[in-house]
């Protein structure tokens, strides 16, 4: 830059005539010596005249060799000044790119450095957001534990409240065949005291034809007497009569108040019948599921050939995956080869029933909805929904397909974004039954 600034304070003219001068200095000690030996050679007065134009001669030529020289070398110069000035300017193009370069480059360095300080800062944010994960992982594995304690509880108080329901059961059904006992007891009685009233009513008929026929007989003797007889039997009619309907309505009664209890225990013994009957029809169900399903058992384990099963895990976590097939390209196990680790679908190599599970772990806050899917139709749906308070929920679900050979499933977005990964969360998992 100084050379650069000298060079511009010192145009082409005065670089040209500082040249020239230096020239004409070198010329004047060149001639000087020649004068000098010219004036030697005339104060000797032994040299001859001829001597004298000799030397003059040789002085001429020697200066119109010098001249020569003089313009060969004023030529040069010139031509080397503006090969230099050339120079110059190429230089001070060269000088300002570099600085447009370095200035470019200081420039790039400054958005490196920003681009760093950046780097930085988000590598401590995830830092801290790995170790905000760890502690939630080890806060879930505590609600895990805790929630399999619970359900273990949950299962033993299942299994008290059921021998509990059983021998409650047991001892209703008791109850009622001895409440029926009882009953059909009272309508033996019942059934006993009527045909004993029906034969005192006979035999009250029997009497009172008996005193028809005596006063008949006596008929003649007394008409008083026959109408006080009269009068008692119609009194005793009424009186019969009236203990006649008093037993009909205590009857009724009594047969509306055993009806309606009969009714109630009869509808209370077909519910508790209907119950068992179901509880009964769960439990073959369930023993017929268990029996098939050891059958299927028994089968896969004498045929291999037919043994079929897959699981896979997400690399990484995608806060934006919010449409299409959710991808799990790290394969743990797969039997069979029907599942695909690059488009994330279970192809069936053979028919069969087929058990599947998913696990989508929400991202933080954000909602998501997943679905299995068969051949393009939904069959089951998860979500994992969370919120400030309860944050990287999980969704779960199960599906029990019954696959054709070739017919594929695979999980797809239904709604929502995002899903996280920490190792093997967000998992998919197929086998055959």
């Amino acid at each position: 830059m100084v050379f650069q600034s000298s060079l511009d304070h010192f145009p082409l003219q005065s670089i040209t005539m500082m040249l020239v001068c230096i020239i004409a200095i070198f010329l004047s000690f060149a001639r000087a010596d020649t004068i000098s030996s010219f004036l030697t050679d005339g104060e000797n007065k032994t040299s001859t005249s001829l001597e004298v134009k000799d030397q003059e001669w040789n002085d001429l030529s020697i200066l119109r060799q010098m001249i020569n020289q003089e313009t060969v070398i004023r030529l040069a110069l010139v031509k080397n000044v503006h090969a230099l000035v050339s120079d110059v300017n190429l230089m001070k193009k060269s000088f300002a790119e570099s600085e447009t370069t370095i200035s470019g480059l200081q420039q790039t360095i400054e958005a490196l450095n920003i681009l760093v300080y950046s780097l930085q800062k988000e590598n401590s944010e995830l830092k801290n957001s790995s170790i905000i994960s760890q502690t939630r992982m080890m806060e879930f594995e505590t609600r895990i534990q805790t929630l399999n304690e619970n359900v273990s509880s949950l299962h033993d108080k299942l299994n008290v409240n059921q021998m509990e329901s059983d021998e409650k059961r047991q001892e209703m059904f008791n109850k009622t065949n001895s409440v029926i006992a009882d009953i059909k007891i009272e309508l033996r009685y019942l059934s006993v005291t009527l045909f004993d009233f029906k034969e005192h009513t006979g035999m009250e008929t029997e009497s009172r034809d008996k005193k028809y026929k005596e006063l008949e007989q006596y008929f003649g003797s007394s008409v008083d007497e026959l109408k006080n007889t009269i009068f008692r039997t119609k009194s005793g009619l009424s009186n019969l009569t009236e203990q006649i309907q008093n037993i009909e309505d205590f009857q009724t009664e009594m047969k509306g108040e055993l009806t309606e209890n009969l009714n109630r225990t009869v509808t209370k013994f077909e519910t508790q019948f209907k119950t068992s009957e179901y509880d009964r029809l769960k439990l073959s169900s369930t023993v017929s599921s268990l029996e098939v399903a050891q059958m299927n058992m028994s089968k896969s384990k004498c045929d291999v050939s037919r043994k079929v099963g897959f699981s896979a895990s997400s690399n990484a976590y995608d806060i934006n995956w919010s449409s299409g097939a959710l991808v799990f390209p790290v394969v743990i196990t797969n039997i069979g080869n029907g599942y695909n680790p690059s488009n994330g679908v279970f192809t069936a190599p053979i028919a069969g029933v087929y058990v599947f599970f998913v696990n989508v772990q929400g991202y933080y806050t954000q909602n998501v909805y997943a679905d299995i899917v068969q051949s393009g139709s939904t069959k089951v749906r998860t979500m994992a929904v969370s919120d400030s308070q309860d944050r990287y929920d999980a969704g779960t679900n199960l599906a029990v397909l019954t696959l054709q050979k070739g017919e594929r499933v695979w999980v797809r977005n239904h709604s929502g974004k995002g899903y996280y990964n920490d190792g093997p969360i967000t998992t998919f998992s197929g086998f055959l039954i």
